[in-house]
């Protein structure tokens, strides 16, 4: 069943600082690795991690778990009754030689009410206004990004791309983005407008709902950015390489890339373009690098909590349990990372919401309408758009300017100035950090 939308946001799982020492969490949630986001044994919290714990793989068939603790529903299996009902959208583990989308779909919710006046204030799943003002690009979202194109890719077809994202932006009092004005460009992967690949035939790896997010959240971000959706003819790795060539062929200043799937070589030579924004998704797995998040080029964005808060800031955060982050397998770790947590490529940059449980509404038809949606594929489309809004310089090269930058220019999820490998350098901070 496709979802009807939204849930109360529940308990928040997190990782704290780079070190190694353990901060105690309620007894109903899961404990993490401190700096690695890596899940310890869900049914003993309190059991503490060591040093070879650091990176350890998982099981790419280990679903994360929502907050709270409660597991993601793979296609077999959901969650207990009574608990927030979460599921992969997409086939999940990938295959090998393909991606998966990171999109997380919450189950049973009631997000029709985003359609209303005023149903969204600040409580998942949150609207553009909320994501504006969680990240502090209110003022900037205004009159930022004019002239720049930021490009999404995903794979297979959305024949109701256009129109669905029409009914967002209406409803959230965004300007038209439409394909006459220029504004909207679907083109396949190579950067032509016919044929557009059709939809997954396969009801279990429907990529249309990433497809949706991915447009809803960029336009959240920069209302006033062109977009370009390439759409791949599969999932496979080659194909998703080719879209990416495409949408920098077609002059996108950010390429959002909201896939993942396990490592099997060092570099790719689609996923570095100098000058050119690649973000990923560090997937949705608790614990082991992903790529093409992993490849040097690319920004690797991992997940958070997002809740309303009493603070100046109106919100806070906390790593969320089921972000994906380590070491990667295959990756030299570049010269301008300065951690010792890793000796190859620290998998994570830096991080937005990704937990279903404190979601970001999506419109997309063919599911349903209006649908609350969670996984880091949210927090690639958040940083690839904030990426246009802030100066071209940032664009140079992306994740070395995020290292430079880090101490001072994001908001640590857990209050210190160091890199946690679960959050990267932290979350959004207005433009200061793009």
């Amino acid at each position: 069943m496709r979802i009807a939308a939204l849930v109360a946001a529940v308990a928040i799982a997190g990782c704290q600082g780079s070190s190694l020492e353990q901060t105690p969490l309620p007894p109903d949630q899961p404990q993490t690795a401190q700096g690695q986001g890596v899940p310890i044994s869900r049914t003993s919290p309190d059991d503490a991690p060591n040093d070879n714990d650091l990176g350890a793989p998982v099981s790419e068939g280990q679903p994360p778990s929502a907050a709270g603790g409660r597991p993601l529903e793979t296609r077999a299996a959901r969650a207990p009754q009574g608990d927030t009902e979460v599921k992969y959208v997409c086939r999940h583990p990938a295959l090998a030689g393909h991606r998966e989308c990171d999109a997380v779909a919450v189950l049973n919710a009631n997000a029709s009410r985003v359609a209303t006046s005023g149903g969204c204030n600040k409580s998942a799943p949150y609207c553009a206004a909320d994501l504006q003002a969680a990240y502090g690009v209110s003022q900037a979202a205004k009159s930022g990004g004019k002239g720049a194109t930021v490009a999404i890719v995903d794979a297979y077809g959305y024949p109701n791309a256009a129109s669905d994202l029409a009914v967002y932006r209406k409803s959230m009092g965004l300007p038209n983005c439409t394909v006459s004005q220029r504004c909207l460009r679907i083109v396949n992967q190579y950067a032509r407008t016919a044929p557009l690949p059709k939809p997954n035939a396969d009801p279990s790896d429907d990529w249309r709902a990433e497809e949706a997010l991915d447009l809803d959240v960029i336009s959240a971000i920069c209302p006033n950015c062109r977009i370009v959706l390439v759409e791949a003819n599969s999932d496979k790795d080659a194909d998703l390489g080719a879209a990416v060539n495409a949408a920098v062929a077609l002059g996108a200043a950010a390429v959002s890339n909201g896939y993942s799937g396990g490592e099997e070589r060092a570099r790719e030579a689609a996923y570095q373009h100098a000058g050119r924004v690649l973000t990923a998704s560090a997937g949705n797995d608790g614990a082991g690098a992903k790529a093409p998040c992993s490849y040097a080029g690319v920004v690797c964005v991992g997940g958070t909590s997002l809740l309303a808060g009493s603070n100046g800031r109106g919100w806070s955060e906390r790593a969320w349990s089921g972000t994906g982050s380590g070491c990667s397998a295959y990756v030299a770790k570049p010269s301008w990372q300065h951690t010792k947590l890793c000796v190859t490529r620290s998998d994570v940059d830096v991080a937005a919401v990704a937990d279903p449980a404190t979601g970001v509404a999506v419109y997309e038809s063919a599911g349903g309408g209006w649908q609350q949606f969670g996984g880091t594929s949210v927090g690639a489309a958040i940083v690839a758009a904030l990426f246009t809004l802030g100066p071209s310089a940032a664009r140079a090269n992306a994740p070395q300017w995020i290292w430079r930058h880090g101490p001072t220019a994001y908001r640590q999820v857990d209050g210190s100035k160091s890199y946690d490998a679960a959050t990267g350098w932290g979350t959004p901070n207005g433009v200061r950090g793009f």
